[in-house]
């Protein structure tokens, strides 16, 4: 039997069952009687809308999956999610602090080769910096300090 002829039912006790649990488990979970989830996995009822997205978020399942099953599900990856926005935003303010640093380079070129130095530079040379700094202070454990750290390292390789 494919995934898109399986009953909602059907797909609710398959997923309990690779959870490990039993329909007094996902009842209590779900804050709900044994006897509902024993009818919805023999389709004598179905769970409502809000029931289906919790469903959906304590399997790590879309409810398109749920409802429609015409692809294999795709667990949702919360942890590397977040990872990846922490690359994101660490090669964005990579990008900008190399962008800031070679301002910092031209402003510093025009002011003592040329005197045309402005007290109001200055400005410029604390974003980096601060950027930098924010970053480290942000990191809340040690995971994600290294992550920051091998990002860097990475940009700094190209």
């Amino acid at each position: 039997m494919s995934i898109g002829e399986m009953s909602l039912g059907e797909k609710i006790q398959i997923l309990r069952k690779q959870k490990g649990m039993t329909q007094d488990q996902l009842a209590d979970v779900l804050n709900i009687s044994r006897q509902a989830v024993s009818k919805w996995e023999t389709n004598e009822s179905q769970p409502d809308i809000e029931r289906l997205v919790e469903i959906g978020n304590l399997f790590n399942v879309s409810t398109d999956f749920l409802i429609k099953g015409d692809h294999i599900p795709t667990p949702i990856d919360k942890t590397g999610s977040s990872k990846e926005r922490f690359l994101r935003t660490s090669r964005i303010s990579f990008l900008v602090s190399a962008i800031y640093s070679m301002a910092i380079g031209v402003f510093l070129l025009l002011g003592l080769v040329w005197e045309l130095w402005h007290p109001g530079w200055v400005v410029f040379l604390a974003p980096p910096f601060l950027v930098r700094l924010l970053q480290h202070v942000i990191s809340k454990n040690e995971e994600d300090y290294k992550t920051f750290e091998e990002a860097i390292e990475r940009e700094d390789d190209w």
